[in-house]
């Protein structure tokens, strides 16, 4: 028995779970961020910021930094077997001022390489009238059809 193979047990076509699991994109992670002009930075961790000077970049006069304070999403996926382009990659938000409207952003990646960001923001007019980004899911969208997501604590 112990010489029995997969082939003589007509089993040869047979993938297993795990490697058709593997082979789907996926998100690993989201870092945000929430940029509030109105608290004042203390801290002595450049790493800190300097994330704050990065998304300030360029803004000169005081509408321009106004228009970019709110949260910023990255969102870092991977793609071993499917790169296809047209993979979207979808923020679903709930907002303070908003009640339960579900509020939607999308990006379509048509790059799709091995490992991916993408970066969506809820910033300027939209977050100062509607609020501060309470709940939020995270989405890989291939077809129409969710494969990958990842959520806050709060989302339901």
């Amino acid at each position: 028995i112990k010489s029995l193979t997969i082939a003589t047990l007509g089993l040869a076509n047979i993938v297993p779970l795990t490697s058709l699991a593997g082979d789907l994109p996926e998100i690993r992670k989201v870092k945000y961020e929430r940029l509030n002009l109105s608290e004042s930075l203390r801290t002595e961790d450049a790493m800190v910021s300097f994330e704050r000077k990065y998304l300030l970049h360029g803004a000169i006069t005081s509408e321009e930094y106004r228009a970019r304070e709110g949260k910023y999403y990255t969102i870092f996926w991977k793609s071993k077997g499917d790169r296809r382009p047209g993979m979207v990659v979808r923020l679903e938000y709930l907002q303070s001022n908003t009640g339960d409207e579900i509020k939607v952003k999308e990006v379509t990646v048509d790059d799709v390489r091995r490992q991916n960001t993408t970066d969506i923001n809820v910033i300027g007019e939209e977050f100062k009238e509607d609020g501060n980004v309470v709940a939020w899911r995270a989405s890989l969208v291939r077809d129409g059809e969710v494969i990958s997501s990842v959520e806050s604590f709060l989302w339901e």
